[in-house]
């Protein structure tokens, strides 16, 4: 199909960008060019020997398995941080333009400012050395892998088939970096592609609300995402009255204006109300402080489509903030009763627990979110938890499992205070125990190093007292 013309047949619309690599996979798609808009550059590396157990599925066409193995878990093969890594090392792609939601494009310095972009997102050194710009278009190679950034103003020409992947989290910052709503977004950024005219291979849209990457009540973008995808013709059709309405609620709602959001939902009075819309009204009901009307509206929400379920915890994280851990924990034990596999909030949940002193509930669900996400950084906090509690015994385990995750995981960031105050917490108990591998582990990673700049010390570490 002709993009721009043709409409694109079933675009795959995952949950997370990484469950397209399966689908191609095994569709057969080969040496193929990916166009991936996204605010993440996921192509972080995969050890060999998990390269060398995928590729022997591949081989086998062991799709269950292959589909089984998208997990950032510890046994996960690959994940939604280097799905892209994994379909080039296993000759799926050959070819990736990183399309950017940043304006670093225009001015004298747009190079250096691209450099530091790619150190950011832990490009190596000698990796970033191989970029070159060429007509606005930074060139180069990631571990041998031939991949592009570029803008949405500086897209390439390409004659064959390709694959286009979106990922809904490039609005957002795409919105803000150009100071313009989702519509207009929508509409620059598709105009901007039809003039290509590329031929489609294949395409992937991403609600990306799993792992925080793209607030709930957003996922609205990504289903329009898909209706253009479907019909092109929408962009010379002006806007449906709900997508001007939920225009309006997002624009009430980025303005933190509680009012606003509630007038334009009392003007609307469907006859089947609309997931989105009541989120929206949930989060103004919060604004204006009415905790229970915010967790009814948001629960209706859920229950009209579980895929805004994550809108719960989502609120419970936003009390959270303002230490409300008693409001914060309804918000999310709802958000996980109503589906459990959800990831969103958990490791929130867990923090309020052992807040309160719950420590063995807060156990339980730092064991989930390690069972869901890996044992970095959670399993810190579980060891942090279990020396809290007094269990000496599960705490070196945990902190043996965090340190070897660690080790393994060389692009780990820590990006919050109590996941350093974690950290922390293992650097001394492993100097007091004498426990001198792990301490050089801790000591020697990068992240830590980072770590002591960006998150010093905020306290004194309760969980060593006695020791």
């Amino acid at each position: 199909p002709l993009l721009g013309v043709d409409p694109i047949p079933a675009p795959l619309m995952m949950e997370d960008h990484s469950q397209a690599l399966a689908s191609w996979a095994e569709q057969g798609i080969r040496d193929a060019v990916v166009i991936n808009f996204d605010s993440h550059g996921d192509i972080r590396p995969i050890p060999e020997s998990k390269i060398a157990t995928l590729q022997d599925m591949y081989r086998r066409r062991d799709w269950k398995g292959f589909k089984e193995a998208d997990s950032v878990a510890d046994h996960g093969l690959y994940n939604i941080g280097n799905w892209l890594y994994a379909g080039a090392r296993l000759g799926i792609f050959r070819e990736i333009y990183w399309v950017i939601p940043h304006n670093m494009f225009p001015g004298n310095d747009y190079e250096e400012h691209l450099r530091q972009f790619l150190r950011s997102r832990m490009f190596s050194v000698k990796d970033i050395q191989t970029f070159r710009m060429d007509n606005k278009q930074f060139r180069g190679l990631f571990n041998g892998i031939p991949i592009t950034v570029c803008s949405p103003e500086s897209l390439p020409d390409i004659n064959s088939p390709l694959l286009l992947s979106i990922d809904t989290d490039f609005f957002p910052v795409y919105s803000n970096a150009y100071r313009t709503h989702y519509l207009t977004a929508l509409n620059k950024i598709f105009r901007a592609i039809f003039r290509k005219n590329y031929r489609i291979q294949g395409a992937v849209v991403s609600y990306s609300v799993n792992g925080e990457y793209l607030n709930p009540h957003l996922r609205w973008v990504a289903d329009t995402v898909g209706m253009i995808l479907n019909d092109p013709k929408i962009l010379d059709e002006p806007p449906s009255a709900m997508l001007k309405l939920l225009l309006k609620l997002d624009n009430a709602y980025r303005s933190t204006d509680p009012v606003t959001i509630l007038k334009h939902v009392k003007h609307y009075d469907p006859l089947y109300p609309e997931a989105p819309i009541l989120l929206y009204k949930a989060y103004a009901h919060m604004l204006n402080g009415d905790t229970d009307k915010a967790y009814e509206t948001a629960a209706a929400s859920c229950k009209i489509d579980k895929r805004y379920c994550a809108g719960l915890p989502y609120i419970g994280s936003l009390y959270s903030v303002k230490n409300d851990c008693v409001t914060a924990e309804r918000f999310f034990r709802a958000g996980i009763a109503a589906d459990p596999e959800m990831s969103n909030g958990v490791h929130r949940l867990a923090q309020c627990l052992r807040d309160n002193g719950n420590f063995s509930e807060a156990v339980v669900y730092y064991k989930k979110t390690v069972l869901l996400n890996g044992s970095f950084p959670m399993g810190f906090m579980l060891f942090e938890t279990y020396l809290m509690s007094g269990n000496r015994q599960e705490a070196l385990n945990s902190l043996k499992a965090a340190v070897r995750s660690l080790e393994q995981y060389p692009y780990a960031e820590v990006i919050n205070q109590p996941t350093a105050d974690a950290i922390y917490t293992a650097i001394d108990y492993t100097d007091k125990e004498d426990l001198k591998d792990m301490l050089k582990t801790l000591r020697d990673h990068m992240a830590v190093k980072h770590m002591l700049i960006n998150y010093p010390r905020s306290h004194l570490i309760p969980a060593l007292q006695g020791l």
